[in-house]
This record gives C-alpha cells, structure tokens and sequence, in this order.
C-alpha cells in the first residue's frame, strides 16, 4: 500500500489551498447540482465552482505580479474575454481546462485500487482540518458566491491527494537504461555575432542584413577569436570579458549538447560539428558561420559528467511522463466525463465575472459588484440532456 507521511500530505494540501482567502463576484448558484458524471460518480457544482475560481484567482495573481515586476501600474484586466485561434475566450478555454482535470482526477480515483494507492487515517485528518480552515477564512458572502461546501473541499483534497500518489505506482516498470548516444553531453563555450537583421520595413518584416554589414559581424567574431587564442590559456580564458574587450554587447555561453546528435539540440549544428573536430581546452582556429550568426567556439569537455547525469535524469523523467500521459490519456478515453451543459452554463469566466486572492491586510473591493448577485431558476436545468466533452483543453493551472 502506498502511503504519505503526514508531512507530505500536508505539504500536498498547503500547496491544493496556497492562496487562502477569496474574493469576487458572481451571480448565486446552487452549488449542489450535479454539473458532469464520470461513471458512477457525480460532480457537484460546487466542486467544479470551486476550482474554477481559484484558477481564476491564481492566474489573476500571476499577472499582477508580473505587472508589478515590470513596473506598470494598476491591476490585470481583459484577459478573460480575449479570443484565441479556436474562437474561443480565455474565459471559455479555462472552462474547458478544469473539465478535463475534473474527468482526469476522478479516472485517477477510479484506478487507485489497482495500484493499492488509498488516503491514510493521518491524510484524511489533515484533509479536514485544512478543508474546515477554508471554510473559516472565507466569510459567508464569498462561500455563497463559490457556491461551494466544505464536503465539495474535502472531496477536492482527496482526488488531488490521490493523484500526487499515483504517478509513480503508474510509471515503476519504466525502462531507466539510457544509452550513451542519448545522455553523453558535450560541454563548449561559445561566443555568438548574430546576423540576424533588427530593422523592419513598413509592412513590419525584417530587413536582412547586408553583405558588408554580414562581414562587419564576421571581423567582430574574428577580433574576439584572435583575443582568445592570444591568450596564455586558452582553455581557461575567460571569454566573455574578451568579448566584451571587442564589443560590450557580446558575451559568451557554455551550453551543452548530445554528443551523438539529437533533435532535442538547439546549438547550431555548425558548431557542434566544429567542437567535435577538437580536443578538450582547443578553440577552433576559425570563425564558425552558423544559420543566424558567427561563433567562436571552444570546447571544453567532450564528456562533460554533471551534464551527462541530468540528461540521464530528463530523459527517465520524460519517459515516466510520457507514460502517466498516455495511460491517463487511455483511461479517460474509456471513461469519459458526461456534462450537464445547462448546469455547467451558470458558470461564466468572463472579466466581469473574476475571482482574486486576497492579501491579508487588503479590503474586500471586489465585493461591490453585487448587482450582478441574481438568483437563477435552476430547478429544471438539472434533467437537461448529458453531453461528453472533447479531451482537448488546455491543463487547469490551479492544482
């Protein structure tokens, strides 16, 4: 039987509930209704509610740090009822995205058995007791705009408990043998005179650069190579200073590649191709013309360990996610979540209809909305027809 310790579950909780105390408004529901089945289980509005809301808050948040970051001032706005590609709003392709972890969470429960994952006594304590702290630090008003009930938390806290616990039950028979060709890394230090243009002409497309302006970037990229290889060691020089020495723009990286190639490389295979030409602590004797730049480059480590081991690492852990993907992906196909459209509508995300977390010295501004608190006749919505919905929306970020 897989278990957490009571440290870890809590930790688990902490981060299911970070934000703490809501805030926003929204027009009243009944929380009750059963808004989508998956099997015999049935989801209540109130969960689904809730987990919207607090994506909403958190997405919220992150944009007003970033804006804070970055210095503009007020609070994020517009940003629910943009339309992307699909036609659909934010707003809407958010909806989508908490369905599908919905349908997701309780496939997951539903499987738990076959991997002997259950909660423990000490995690369901917890769940309680961090699902009871919500309901305290969340005033009346807000709860009823949520809609949602300290049974829709508990039943929360579960399916996230269980799905932290499944993965590595569902992943134990990956294959963890990696082969030299796919984690050998090849360490170089390179410095980069881009050829990329910078200007645009009037229908906004980049103007390429010139031929003499090409070989103004190819006599920089000489300059620096000449001061490295001027240098008493080059295989310790410190070739972003050189290069500064040239051109304060310039500077050096020291990235990392498959030695025996891979599609996953991002180096300019130019330069991979000259540093295998070398001997540890050699830089090539010439200036390499890339597809965007010239390169100086030296290598440093034709095996370079510390890298070779994180690669190592990425590719199990790519493996493992490949397979919780797709045997999660296999599982949901086979039982797919069947929504009630009519119950799900009383749900909007729009950028009138927005939730925020509240820091604990702030006031309840958001509150003031209330006009839009309208009771809807929901009694017949609940015998409205099933539909089942399409596994292709983005992941909720709220988890």
């Amino acid at each position: 039987m897989r278990k957490l310790n009571k440290t870890a579950a809590c930790g688990i909780l902490a981060a299911a509930l970070a934000a703490g105390t809501l805030s926003g408004c929204s027009k009243a529901i009944d929380g009750t209704k059963t808004v989508a089945t998956v099997g015999d289980e049935k989801v209540t509005l109130g969960l689904a509610s809730y987990m919207i809301r607090d994506q909403q808050a958190q997405t919220m948040s992150y944009y007003n740090m970033l804006m804070s970051q970055y210095g503009v001032s007020g609070s994020a706005s517009n940003v629910w009822d943009q339309k992307g590609d699909d036609g659909k709003t934010v707003g809407e392709s958010s909806k989508d995205g908490v369905m599908k972890t919905i349908n997701q969470l309780y496939v997951l429960k539903a499987h738990a058995a076959d991997y002997d994952v259950t909660i423990t006594d000490d995690e369901e304590k917890a769940i309680k007791e961090a699902a009871a702290e919500f309901i305290k630090d969340n005033d009346e008003k807000i709860l009823k705009k949520l809609a949602v009930s300290e049974d829709d938390i508990v039943t929360y806290l579960e399916l996230v408990t269980i799905r932290s616990k499944m993965h590595d039950p569902m992943t134990v028979d990956v294959d963890t043998e990696v082969s030299a060709n796919e984690k050998d890394q090849t360490r170089v230090t390179i410095v980069k005179v881009s050829t990329e243009g910078t200007e645009k002409d009037d229908d906004g497309n980049t103007i390429d650069l010139t031929d003499e302006e090409k070989a103004q970037k190819k006599d920089l990229a000489q300059q620096v190579l000449d001061k490295v290889k001027a240098s008493d060691d080059v295989a310790n020089a410190d070739m972003d200073a050189l290069a500064k020495e040239v051109d304060d723009s310039l500077s050096a990286t020291a990235p990392a590649f498959t030695t025996a190639g891979s599609t996953d490389d991002t180096l300019d295979e130019a330069v991979q191709d000259a540093a295998l030409e070398l001997k540890d602590g050699e830089v090539a004797d010439s200036v390499i013309e890339g597809d965007d730049g010239y390169y100086v480059v030296r290598l440093d480590k034709m095996l370079d360990e510390d890298a070779t081991e994180n690669k190592e690492k990425t590719v199990i852990s790519e493996r493992k996610s490949d397979l919780y993907d797709s045997t999660l992906e296999d599982w949901v196909k086979e039982e797919k979540i069947k929504v009630k459209d009519k119950v799900w509508d009383q749900i909007t995300v729009t950028d009138s209809v927005s939730f925020v977390y509240k820091s604990a010295d702030s006031s309840d501004d958001t509150e003031s909305s209330d006009a839009q608190d309208s009771t809807e006749d929901t009694s017949s919505q609940d015998n409205s027809e099933d539909t089942t919905t399409e596994d292709t929306a983005a992941e909720d970020s709220a988890e």
